[in-house]
């Protein structure tokens, strides 16, 4: 050994002889020896006894760095105790070694049970790893704060009418935010006014609704609101009907066949029947004789299917809104109803109306909108998915397969899905302005 270390060696030993420290702060000798020192200065120097000239250290004392809380992420903290004890595990004890770097973390039974390699140790930081690993810790004194760092609406468009309301919610991430608390204020409370996110429109106008985190950190997210005088357009046969300024000209009415207002069901039909009915299936569908794949006897366009007639569309005597509401109605086509729900004419919005779930489709042009509930499908003799999503028939066929025709879903949002025909789907007319 050299006469550095030695001399190191003979200083500690002199200075463990006089005070013996309870705290288990320990160093060991090259061999594997170990010696007991006391420490009455601020830091210690000492050889680490594999190379002549290598110094490990300097060290701060035990009771100064390591007796405290260390805390490296909101739910990971650490706290070593002046006693020697430690809240890492129920009854566990801790063990600094700096002469190896490491601390290890004995249980109550006095089993090593974790061990953490410490590459630097201040008052402030404890940098430390796992042996073997190329991972490391930053452990700091500093309960670590954990800010908002994005907003998301629900909307960031909407349109309403006078005094109708609508419910605007906000999911805050991260979602373990130390203070997730938002706060609503709008831009112009004479348009519309929030409170919790629900914002009530007041006046016509437009305003911008903003929620702001309330932790400082300055995150926020807005939605622009339209309040519009509500205009049903006219009515016709005495059904009332929106125009939502679609290029097409086609005015959409306000219910379902069979129903009185926007949020009721009303009633389902098969695709090319005009009649409810209790069991919707290929044994009880009018155009077919019990069978889906070869049996088809009317609209058909594939002889894998049936008799072939190319009829693609549904004649009036077919059409569930024809029949039911008068000549001037019908059910829209697979183009009018892609139309409706075009992102460049107009915003749908999944929402209540009196309590029921549905989509809400706003004009972008005009602010007129219509309510579509989610009234589900029929199948056999069962209802499926009320509340849940809206399936409204198209009257156009899809020709690759006869026995299927398109419908606007509301869970896609897509027009091109096609269903079996005998399914029972809702039916919301139109008509085209003359």
């Amino acid at each position: 050994m050299k006469l550095k270390s030695f001399l190191t060696v003979l200083l500690l030993l002199f200075v463990g002889l006089q005070t013996t420290w309870a705290q288990a702060f320990r160093v060991y000798q090259s061999d594997g020896t170990l010696f007991q020192f006391s420490l009455k200065t601020d830091s210690i120097v000492f050889d680490n006894g594999l190379s002549g000239d290598e110094v490990f250290g300097p060290f701060t004392p035990v009771n100064f760095c390591i007796a405290k809380t260390w805390y490296k992420s909101k739910t990971e903290t650490m706290t070593f105790n002046a006693d020697g004890t430690t809240d890492y595990m129920a009854g566990a004890t801790y063990e600094f070694m700096p002469y190896q770097g490491n601390i290890i973390i004995y249980n109550a039974s006095n089993v090593p049970m974790s061990i953490l390699k410490v590459y630097k140790l201040t008052s402030e930081v404890m940098i430390v790893g796992k042996p073997g690993s190329d991972d490391i810790s930053v452990w700091s004194i500093d309960k670590p704060v954990y800010l908002v760092k994005d907003i998301q609406l629900s909307e960031t468009s909407i349109f309403l009418s006078l005094n109708e309301t609508h419910r605007l919610t906000a999911t805050v991430l991260p979602t373990d935010a130390d203070n997730p608390a938002v706060a609503w204020t709008s831009s112009n409370a004479d348009v519309a006014t929030v409170i919790n996110g629900l914002v009530v429109a007041i006046a016509t106008g437009t305003c911008t609704i903003t929620c702001s985190a309330t932790d400082g950190s300055g995150i926020k997210a807005e939605c622009k609101v339209t309040v519009f005088e509500e205009d049903n357009s006219g009515t016709i046969d005495g059904r009332d009907y929106v125009d939502l300024g679609l290029p097409s000209g086609t005015l959409w009415a306000t219910c379902n066949v069979g129903a009185n207002s926007p949020e009721e069901y009303g009633d389902y039909f098969a695709w090319g029947e005009t009649n409810p009915k209790s069991d919707y299936s290929w044994s009880t569908y009018k155009y077919c004789k019990g069978s889906a794949s070869t049996m088809i006897t009317k609209y058909c366009t594939n002889s894998s299917y049936g008799a072939v007639d190319n009829k693609t569309e549904l004649e009036p005597s077919d059409d569930a809104a024809t029949v039911n509401w008068g000549s001037e109605w019908q059910m829209p086509s697979r183009e009018q109803c892609a139309e409706l729900i075009n992102s460049s004419y107009t915003t749908t919005t999944w929402t209540t109306f009196n309590g029921v779930y549905g989509r809400k489709i706003t004009s972008n042009s005009n602010g007129n909108s219509i309510f579509l509930p989610a009234a589900g499908y029929r199948y056999d003799t069962s209802l499926y998915n009320a509340g849940g999503s809206g399936s409204y028939w198209s009257r156009s066929l899809y020709e690759s397969y006869s026995n299927y025709a398109y419908y606007l879903d509301f869970v896609s949002s897509d027009v091109s899905t096609i269903s079996g025909r005998c399914y029972g789907r809702s039916v919301r007319p139109v008509r085209v302005k003359k």
